[in-house]
């Protein structure tokens, strides 16, 4: 007995899957592979610019490992937040959790690497060349506004130059 038409070549006759859902299924795959691509993109810059900002001031004192942590996480919640708070985004719900995860995972190790080059364990270890870090998390808002005025005279500088 053959199959109609209309069912997939090497269906069983258990199991039949029409061509159309078959394409439609690969569609809303390919569909949502690029929503994910694309939330990844997005979430890669936003957490970077995020935990930029953050490295200045949050966990100065504690380890490599939970700096990084800490200068991540809030920037991952941020992202996802902000990915899945419009109601009426094309994105299903699940996707930028997910597709954030990537990007988070990159800039944690980013960190971890370069708070792990910065750390040492005992005062006794510390080269006679290295200042000791300033642990004050005032001081780094302080640099952090310092680099924001910094960026807007550059940017004021350049839109009047342009004219």
């Amino acid at each position: 007995m053959t199959a109609p038409f209309f069912f997939a070549i090497g269906a069983s006759a258990h199991m039949p899957v029409p061509v159309l859902a078959r394409g439609v299924a690969m569609e809303n795959l390919e569909r949502d592979l690029m929503m994910l691509g694309m939330s990844a993109a997005i979430s890669l810059v936003i957490i970077a610019f995020v935990a930029a900002i953050l490295h200045f001031f949050v966990a100065l004192n504690a380890s490599p490992h939970k700096r990084a942590f800490w200068t991540v996480a809030p920037a991952y919640a941020l992202c996802v937040f902000f990915g899945t708070a419009p109601a009426d985004s094309p994105f299903p719900i699940w996707i930028w959790p997910i597709g954030a995860l990537i990007p988070a995972t990159i800039w944690y190790w980013f960190w971890l690497r370069d708070f792990q080059k910065r750390w040492y364990q005992n005062m006794e270890d510390l080269p006679d060349h290295v200042p000791l870090a300033n642990h004050d998390w005032k001081n780094g808002l302080l640099q952090l506004a310092i680099l924001l005025v910094i960026g807007s005279a550059v940017a004021l500088f350049r839109m009047l130059l342009r004219g």
